[in-house]
């Protein structure tokens, strides 16, 4: 891997399935419906794995479900594996492995892709049996529900799942991916369709959240989460780092009103690592910092997300 990191480096893109074993899912009765058997690992960094550990908080699947976060950088000299702290020996609390790759061997054992965030993973195996944002979010958010807390709205009702599922489409194609795609350009005409492709979502949505306080409505739905996590990275990394200037976000001012209340939720703020972000994005790994590409920006003023 090079030094420069870019947003799909880490995660697992819907359309990037490496496996049947790790697209298991409890609406199919592949995965029984436990508590306290699942553990969710995610990054703090990373736009794929964060809506996640939000919902999992939001919703209280925390009460059932653990999740623990891989230390943001690459350690120095190995680029195709994932450590659970900065020193080779630390381990996960809950699987007592010391690097991702363990637990996507205990599903297959003669794995050797790169493992990625989110994986959900099965405390009685130690094993992946999901390693997509996607279905792993819509798979708890459809199938759980009788976990959830009692005083948290439906993120995923019935009523709504197309649209829902639509918004979550729109969101993932033209925002949550455009950052990872477009630092692999090789011409201007397809910066440029990336680039449009951005900001018209980013009007769109401005627009709808003129008259309404969330995506979908009167409450949190799985696409705020979504949106949320990307809006914070692209004020804090992707404007910069992937070319996305035509404007900052306090520049539109529905979804900077719109951002900075849901930061404000627990589940989102506590969720939200700007500095973890910047390591990754920035720094990438605990190689020695020895060019100005890889030196971590101080700003922008995050006072600004506590206004």
């Amino acid at each position: 891997m090079s030094k420069k990191a870019n947003s799909g480096d880490a995660c697992a893109l819907p359309s990037q399935k490496k496996q049947t074993a790790f697209s298991q899912r409890f609406s199919n009765g592949e995965l029984p419906i436990e508590p306290n058997r699942y553990h969710y690992v995610w990054a703090k960094f990373c736009p794929w794995a964060t809506p996640g550990a939000i919902m999992i908080d939001y919703t209280g699947l925390n009460q059932v479900i653990s999740k623990f976060p891989i230390y943001p950088l690459r350690h120095a000299g190995i680029v195709d594996d994932w450590f659970f702290g900065k020193n080779d020996d630390d381990e996960d609390p809950l699987l007592h492995t010391t690097r991702l790759s363990e637990n996507y061997k205990k599903t297959v054992p003669n794995f050797l892709a790169r493992p990625t965030v989110p994986a959900l993973i099965d405390l009685k195996t130690g094993g992946v049996v999901n390693d997509s944002s996607l279905d792993i979010m819509t798979e708890l958010a459809g199938n759980w529900k009788k976990y959830f807390a009692t005083d948290v709205p439906d993120v995923y009702p019935d009523s709504l799942k197309g649209e829902i599922d639509e918004m979550n489409t729109q969101i993932i194609t033209d925002i949550t991916s455009v950052p990872g795609k477009i630092t692999g350009v090789d011409s201007q005409a397809e910066y440029e369709m990336l680039f449009n492709q951005y900001f018209d979502r980013l009007d769109k949505l401005d627009a709808r959240l003129a008259d309404q306080r969330f995506l979908m409505g009167d409450h949190i739905t799985l696409p705020d989460f979504w949106l949320v996590v990307s809006l914070i990275r692209f004020d804090l990394v992707f404007y910069f780092k992937s070319k996305l200037n035509k404007k900052r976000l306090d520049e539109y001012p529905n979804l900077w009103r719109y951002a900075r209340e849901c930061y404000q939720i627990p589940a989102f703020k506590q969720n939200t690592d700007f500095n973890a972000i910047k390591q990754f994005f920035f720094q990438t790994s605990d190689d020695p910092v020895t060019s100005f590409d890889r030196v971590i920006p101080v700003g922008p003023d995050l006072d600004r997300w506590e206004e």
